[in-house]
């Protein structure tokens, strides 16, 4: 298995595909300040991988608590 590099910059559709959920709904995360956002000069939002993961774990762990 490949490291990642934590600091790796990811789009929303990128973001979204690890979460498990909608482009949208990771605007909305960001919006909320559950995911930390880095904007473009031109507007656009990346987030940093290890913030993707992070919440990735978190909502890991609130499933299994849930079950």
């Amino acid at each position: 298995m490949t490291k990642r590099d934590p600091d790796e910059l990811m789009t929303p559709s990128d973001a979204a595909r690890i979460l498990g959920l909608s482009p949208d709904s990771v605007r909305a995360l960001s919006d909320s300040g559950r995911l930390a956002t880095l904007r473009t000069v031109s507007g656009r939002r990346l987030f940093r991988r290890a913030d993707v993961e992070r919440l990735a774990n978190e909502r890991a762990d609130v499933k299994k608590k849930r079950t």
